[in-house]
């Protein structure tokens, strides 16, 4: 079921909303892999940030991912404005305003959910930035600072009045950050008096919860955040089944593996070796979570420093989830990666440190930091 935006028409109702240190340009390339229809969206940006070093990577847009967005930060109008129009120039086909974002560094400077205390502000810059770009606006924001001042549908209101052409709801306070439960009625509450469309967020880790979602908010799209870590297949899964009913199973632990590999190898030909590796970690501990026994292998992979370490820790928890088949199947695919890389070019446009080589000869896999 489309769902309009502004001038956007997006062709599904799932949404993969920003995630700091996650939606980066190689995750979204994955996704996009498994799902050609949803909705994308950068890691936030500074606003401010942007008037310093406007080439800033967190920007980077390949041609293929589109519809997407470009989600921006700050709390003063002009400069939100200018970035917004730094946004659309980078090609994005909306803007997003996050004025959702509880972690005390950001609201600490009057930026992301602390916005929702000051609402004549964010008024203003939604139609500072409205009135700078051609693209949609969009804004992302909680149920409130508190349960005490849980103001999301007035805010939502407002957000509307002030032009904004879609809204994604949290169904978290600040003070929760992430924890407890996501309250749905509220989102119900913030979809009843609001006309344009709203995305639906919070516990969505199955493509059921995706269902009961829609079905008990009203919402148009569910936004899909956390439930995506280490498992971005859950996209196409929730998109088949609110389609058709139908509800994929879930691939299996060596698939995940040979995806956690593709995911680090990305990371590292975009980003060079340092900081590919290092940000590989979080990622590849993500992947093999709930697998059997996986617990001193996570260990290990908090350890990695290059990709044959990837390769070899990998490999062997394949071995350990599915066998010698299991283990072959796994390095078929990294014996061939050079290959597969060319057939799907991630654009990363040569700017990693340094250039990317095939990441090991796997016929001599060998243990790497054992615990």
């Amino acid at each position: 079921m489309p769902i309009k935006i502004g001038s956007l028409t997006v062709p599904g109702r799932v949404y993969v909303p920003p995630m700091a240190g996650v939606t980066d340009l190689v995750f979204r390339n994955i996704v996009r892999r498994v799902d050609k229809g949803c909705l994308l969206a950068t890691e936030m940006v500074s606003s401010k940030g942007l008037m310093y070093k406007p080439e800033t990577r967190i920007m980077d847009l390949a041609s293929d991912e589109h519809p997407i967005g470009i989600q921006i930060f700050g709390h003063e109008p002009d400069i939100m404005a200018n970035a917004a129009q730094i946004a659309e120039k980078k090609g994005a086909d909306f803007v997003d305003i996050n004025m959702g974002c509880p972690v005390p560094k950001i609201t600490n400077g009057k930026d992301g959910c602390a916005l929702m205390r000051e609402p004549d502000l964010a008024r203003e810059i939604v139609m500072s930035i409205k009135g700078a770009v051609s693209i949609p606006v969009t804004v992302k924001f909680r149920l409130g600072w508190d349960d005490s001042t849980k103001n999301c549908v007035e805010f939502g209101q407002m957000i509307e009045s002030a032009g904004a052409s879609a809204v994604t709801v949290h169904g978290r306070t600040r003070a929760q950050r992430y924890t407890g439960t996501a309250d749905w009625t509220m989102i119900a509450e913030v979809k009843k008096n609001l006309n344009i469309p709203v995305f639906g967020n919070g516990d969505v880790f199955q493509p059921e919860d995706a269902a009961r979602l829609l079905e008990m908010t009203g919402a148009d799209g569910v936004a899909v955040a956390r439930g995506t870590l280490g498992n971005p297949w859950l996209i196409p899964r929730i998109t088949k089944y609110l389609d058709t009913g139908i509800l994929d199973e879930p691939p299996d632990s060596v698939e995940r593996l040979i995806l956690a590999f593709q995911h680090s190898m990305g990371l590292l030909a975009y980003k060079g070796q340092r900081v590919g590796t290092s940000e590989s970690r979080r990622h590849l501990i993500n992947y093999t979570k709930g697998m059997h026994k996986s617990a001193p292998y996570r260990n290990r992979l908090t350890q990695i420093e290059s990709a044959a370490d990837v390769v070899a820790i990998l490999s062997e928890l394949a071995e350990q989830e599915a066998g010698t088949e299991g283990k072959r199947r796994f390095l078929a695919v990294v014996e061939n990666y050079d290959l597969h890389d060319r057939e799907h070019p991630c654009e990363w446009n040569g700017n990693g440190e340094g250039s990317f080589q095939p990441p090991v000869n796997v016929h001599a896999v060998l243990p790497v930091a054992k615990p």
